[in-house]
């Protein structure tokens, strides 16, 4: 599913996970490459094109060719896996997920461990494990750079930057010409702020893809992060001409223009990309975008109405977590206009859909712990801390059960929030401090904090932070304009 909607438990999270082998046969000698195991050399060459085309984020393009190696052979897993990696409908997801898992027993050891990431990356929402095996896939496949590229993505999933970069690094010193991984450490660095080796990282990968649409657009995402909008226009506008399917790019066209607060403008640009989707169900991740670029300007009432569009079309598309989720944004947006009584009633309707769903039960267990996160906001914004603070504890116990280090901290700034609403901004200080702040939305309340905690200097550095974030999500847009008041 498509990558602008990678989580809906609250935060930005890396998905990457794995299942346990599901042989126990003796381990393979060390070879070179994790085998791809098909009856059909055209099967073969198709999926090899496919994943190609995936690594450089031609996603839809990708799908087609992954249908087209399944339908020369039936059987093949790894197509199947990859189907469900490239596909833009839920249902389409979890069924070619589920097949892939059917078929791993009749296909090599790594194969099986590489179809287990996905499995467990859905089904048992553990980091841990799946960092473990893709360990032991290192081992076995001394060569295959790709499994050091998984094996960095997990890392840096579990935000354990140093130990991805020297996966990735790994991964060039096997094969200097693979490129996905520059784009990988590229976006490792940006997320680090080493804006350089960000730079550097993506102009490599560009070098080596030289037409590659892909590469015009990483670099405009760095432009886009460090506020160099002009140049992250040009080069979206680039990518764009290179390959005019890349919806990608023409999308984030429309985000910098939003940053830019060229409100209207930008909207405009993000209907084009709607317009160019090859998969009618990306639209809906158009649409939540316009409905975005509403909350960026301050224009809730007609965010919710741009919602309620993405959700009618989420429901039409095949799209139910969308309409899970977005029922949640609702929420929040109800809850900046001091509408508790519609706040509420929508983490119901999310929680109702939830249940008549038939969403995969890992899927359900992200979603319902945002929807635990927002009950608790919901409560202590009616100043009912008794009610704020149980959800908090229920919160606490949902994300132990998601075994990802790297989000354990959420419980934590979740009763700082409680905290600061009840006027205790040192409390509050406290439990922002837990963890690496690196989540805008939650950062504006710790500069909240400080400055009414009397830390004035501290407070102006944290809103400069979220003002220059400039990486676009939808809590992101409910803090980047508050922010920029305060400056």
């Amino acid at each position: 599913m498509r990558k602008l909607f990678s989580a809906v438990i609250l935060f930005v999270m890396v998905s990457f996970a794995l299942l346990l082998v599901l042989q126990t046969a003796c381990k393979p000698a060390p070879s070179d490459e994790v085998p791809i195991t098909t009856k059909s050399k055209e099967a073969r060459k198709l999926f090899v094109e496919g994943r190609n085309l995936m690594e450089n984020a031609h996603t839809e393009k990708a799908y087609d060719l992954f249908v087209q190696a399944i339908e020369k052979d039936p059987d093949f897993a790894l197509a199947y896996l990859f189907k469900a990696e490239t596909s833009s409908e839920t249902k389409d997801y979890q069924e070619s997920l589920a097949k892939a898992v059917t078929l791993a027993p009749s296909v090599s050891v790594g194969e099986q461990k590489i179809i287990a990431a996905d499995q467990a990356a859905l089904a048992e929402n553990n980091a841990v494990k799946a960092n473990e095996i893709y360990q032991e896939l290192a081992g076995l496949f001394p060569k295959d750079p790709r499994m050091q590229f998984y094996l960095g993505s997990t890392y840096s999933g579990m935000q354990e930057y140093d130990k991805a970069v020297a996966a990735f690094e790994k991964a060039i010193a096997i094969d200097k010409s693979f490129a996905p991984v520059y784009m990988s450490l590229g976006y490792l660095y940006r997320w680090r702020n080493q804006y350089d080796k960000a730079e550097a990282n993506f102009q490599e990968y560009l070098r080596l893809n030289p037409k590659e649409a892909n590469g015009h657009d990483n670099l405009a995402d760095l432009y886009q992060k460090i506020g160099r909008f002009e140049d992250a226009l040009k080069h979206y506008g680039e990518a764009v001409q290179m390959d005019p399917t890349f919806a990608f790019s023409q999308f984030k066209m429309g985000t910098t223009l939003v940053f830019m607060g060229k409100f209207e403008e930008g909207r405009q640009e993000m209907q084009k990309a709607a317009d160019m989707e090859l998969k009618p169900a990306n639209k809906v991740y158009d649409q939540d975008g316009i409905a975005r670029s509403y909350i960026y300007a301050g224009d809730y009432a007609s965010a919710l109405q741009a919602t309620d569009k993405a959700i009618q079309m989420a429901g039409d598309l095949g799209l139910p977590d969308m309409v899970a989720f977005d029922h949640l944004v609702k929420c929040a947006l109800y809850l900046e206009i001091k509408d508790n009584e519609n706040a509420d009633a929508c983490i119901s309707a999310c929680l109702n859909f939830l249940d008549a769903s038939d969403l995969m039960s890992s899927i359900k267990q992200n979603i319902k712990a945002a929807a635990t996160f927002w009950q608790a906001a919901a409560a202590a914004g009616r100043q009912d801390f008794n009610s704020a603070l149980a959800k908090a504890e229920e919160y606490k116990t949902q994300i132990a059960g998601i075994q990802n280090p790297a989000i354990q901290k959420y419980p934590g700034w979740l009763f700082g929030y409680i905290a600061l609403a009840q006027g205790d901004a040192n409390k509050a200080i406290e439990y922002f401090s837990q963890g690496e702040m690196d989540f805008p939305f939650i950062m504006y309340y710790f500069a909240e904090a400080k400055e009414k905690a009397g830390d004035a200097a501290g407070a102006t550095e944290l809103y400069k932070k979220v003002a220059g974030w400039n990486l676009d999500s939808v809590w992101y847009a409910f803090v980047r304009p508050k922010a920029l008041a305060k400056l």
